[in-house]
């Protein structure tokens, strides 16, 4: 009875043999495939592939979930591209594109801190190809998340190309707003309106700046020509209100400027503030008007 069963079984194993090894030439042909046609990026192709090989349970390394995860992302499938580059980074198979693209589908979802997370993997990465644009977009996410220390810490290594982007330019002059650096925001504020006389952020920082430079200047001397009202104390006084009326000139331009591209009531709140320096009592009004 034993002997008997000796061939069915022999059968069975030679069959389980074929079958595995059907199932290796079909996960081959299926990766081959997949790299093909995502090297010539027909990532709709890629995508099928990959999933089909995916979904056979066998073969499915690191590699093949990152660059499923970004053949996804490719084709516009932004929650299957996540789902694909996370268990990429788990099987330690991202690379530096998969965490750049990773990155990009975080930001469409608005998920900030994860797509920061992702772009510093991806500059730790060092990849030639990649690694100007990433520092360039981590800066960009650092200034969006409000991480000002760490966007001033990054724009020296940004290359030049990005440093002269006139919207990466204008996030510089924002963390330099936002740490008190008046000197280099004034240089980057006026270079921005050489290339747009428009740029709102520069306008804005140039009128607040040039006001309270003469606010500060002209309360300062005031209280001092009160505090002792000498021949000499009046002549400084004199000296310093005319640098503070070329200042309010300036701001007043600004600001005139911004409220003809956006009519807002901070802008001619400082206008009215400015006009009553200048002891102009009905321009003052017409603006404090259009504040309320």
């Amino acid at each position: 009875m034993i002997k008997q069963l000796k061939f069915p079984l022999t059968f069975v194993l030679i069959g389980t043999i074929v079958l595995s090894c059907a199932v290796s030439k079909k996960n081959k042909q299926l990766s081959d495939e997949a790299k093909r046609a995502f090297e010539m990026n027909d990532y709709q192709a890629a995508l099928a592939s990959y999933e089909q090989l995916i979904a056979t349970g066998k073969g499915v390394t690191g590699d093949v979930w990152n660059k499923a995860g970004i053949a996804a992302w490719e084709v516009g499938q932004t929650e299957k591209a996540i789902d694909y580059l996370e268990k990429a980074k788990k099987e330690n198979g991202a690379n530096a594109q998969g965490l750049f693209t990773l990155a990009k589908a975080y930001r469409k979802i608005d998920n900030l801190s994860r797509e920061i997370v992702n772009l510093k993997l991806c500059v730790d990465l060092n990849q030639p190809e990649l690694l100007s644009q990433a520092r360039a977009t981590l800066f960009d996410a650092y200034v969006r998340s409000e991480n000002w220390n760490l966007a001033d810490s990054l724009w020296n290594a940004l290359a030049p190309q990005y440093q002269s982007d006139v919207n990466l330019k204008t996030g510089y002059l924002i963390v330099n707003r936002k740490l008190k650096n008046n000197q280099k925001a004034e240089m980057l504020a006026k270079e921005l309106l050489k290339h747009d006389k428009n740029n709102t952020e520069a306008l804005e920082f140039l009128g607040e700046y040039h006001f309270n430079r003469a606010d500060e200047l002209y309360v300062s001397q005031m209280n001092a020509y009160q505090k002792n009202k000498t021949t000499k104390q009046y002549k400084q006084l004199t000296e310093a209100l005319k640098k503070v009326n070329a200042d309010y000139k300036i701001s007043r331009d600004y600001f005139e400027t911004l409220y003809r591209l956006k009519p807002d009531k901070r802008y001619a709140r400082y206008l009215g503030n400015i006009y009553t320096r200048f002891e102009n009592k009905k321009k003052a009004d017409y603006w404090y008007k259009l504040a309320k």
